[in-house]
């Protein structure tokens, strides 16, 4: 943005008064101009001629105000506006583009609303221990872990407000069914995935680590250098910071965020990696944020949120075979 105090305090020191005349042969001007041909020197007031530097001050530390006030602003909406995308359809159409989906072949009926709503409110009221296994696509939590997940869910998410019915959501081969449970707390609404997929006897589940998010180790452990590589569920977009190890010339860069915290990282994959290929087929259809699964890893010699983007483990929440826990 133009800045229009730049000039403001740039001013020739041989400013011409009103009424002055140019240098004519040997007539000689005097500095502040002459008021008659007898050469008497006119005093000049005190800052005549010269900009007005309280002004200029004032304007630059307005400028300086605004201008931080803004980026302020920019990254405070581009936080929430990530956020806000986690559970809409950003994954996978472009905007105003229809797009015919293509369901995964399986020998399995797909759930109607009606059943899949009912499953999901059954497998989020649970709390049977024993009940679990039949409930959850269990992944790489205990029953344990499960019920102590739901048993909190008021106090960290608050009270469950709605189900909506997202129907066919497949990806990576996997056949699904989604359901976004919309909370309700004091704060703002918490927004969660419930995804079903069918097992071996065909029986749908929820997928719990999708549902919950879950990292290995965890995302606090990652941004407090306590453990450098893991798996997380994430939303990632493109971006363009680089530094250091990480040079635009043999790194293509991302945005790493998380829905549960404010913590944004970086991941990086080398240019023309499998890696590299597999990020961008993320955003084929223009989407400008997706969500992913990925394995992440911190180099020493790299700031404390850059991570090497080692392995796209699926592209969503959901993996087919759920990852060994790191650390």
């Amino acid at each position: 943005m133009k800045t229009p105090d730049i000039q403001c305090g740039i001013a020739s020191t041989r400013r011409r008064t009103g009424g002055e005349a140019p240098d004519i042969g040997r007539v000689s001007r005097l500095r502040g101009g002459l008021t008659s041909s007898t050469g008497t020197r006119r005093l000049r007031r005190r800052g005549e001629g010269k900009p007005d530097a309280n002004r200029s001050r004032v304007l630059l530390v307005w400028s300086v105000l605004l201008g931080g006030a803004t980026l302020g602003v920019l990254g405070v909406c581009f936080s929430l506006w990530a956020k806000s995308r986690v559970f809409q359809n950003v994954v996978r159409t472009h905007p105003g583009e229809p797009v015919a989906e293509e369901r995964v072949v399986s020998k399995f009926p797909s759930p109607s609303k009606e059943q899949a709503l009912e499953k999901v409110k059954r497998a989020l009221t649970n709390r049977n221990q024993d009940q679990m296994p039949a409930l959850f696509r269990m992944g790489g939590a205990t029953s344990a872990e499960v019920l102590e997940f739901l048993k909190s869910s008021e106090q960290r998410d608050g009270v469950v407000e709605r189900y909506d019915w997202l129907s066919s959501m497949d990806t990576d081969g996997l056949l699904l069914e989604g359901v976004l449970v919309v909370y309700k707390n004091s704060e703002r609404p918490v927004e969660r995935l419930a995804f079903l997929t069918p097992d071996e006897a065909g029986e749908w589940k929820v997928d719990f680590d999708a549902f919950a998010r879950s990292n290995r180790p965890s995302w606090q452990d990652l941004v407090t250098k306590k453990i450098d590589q893991g798996v997380v569920r994430v939303l990632v977009g493109n971006d363009s910071y680089y530094n250091g190890l990480y040079t635009e010339k043999d790194w293509v860069c991302y945005t790493i965020a998380s829905p549960d915290t404010e913590e944004l990282l970086r991941g990086y994959c080398k240019v023309g990696s499998a890696e590299a290929r597999r990020m961008e087929q993320l955003f084929s259809q223009g989407q400008k944020m997706s969500r992913a699964t990925i394995e992440i890893r911190r180099n020493s010699e790299a700031e404390s949120k850059q991570f090497e983007i080692t392995r796209i483990v699926a592209g969503d929440w959901v993996v087919a075979e759920p990852p060994g826990r790191h650390g």
